[in-house]
């Protein structure tokens, strides 16, 4: 009957990470999802709220015609 060993020579060295640094991986990975959740949620409110100036100021070119009077006196 043949037995066989198993050498930690052949095998390596392996480390099986601590249950503080599994702690920290998934906080820091839950706090970049966020931040990453976060900047896409301002970038949409900015490109919100330059299409929404954009249409606003569609008409902008209508008060700007300096050729008429003014209605009083500077």
């Amino acid at each position: 009957m043949n037995t066989a060993i198993l050498s930690s020579v052949y095998a390596g060295q392996t480390r099986t990470p601590s249950t503080f640094s599994l702690i920290v991986k998934g906080m820091m990975s839950a706090l970049a999802e966020s931040r990453a959740r976060s900047a896409a949620r301002e970038l949409r409110r900015h490109k919100a709220l330059m299409a929404d100036l954009g249409r606003r100021q569609d008409h902008s070119a209508d008060f700007l015609i300096q050729s008429n009077d003014l209605p009083f006196k500077i």
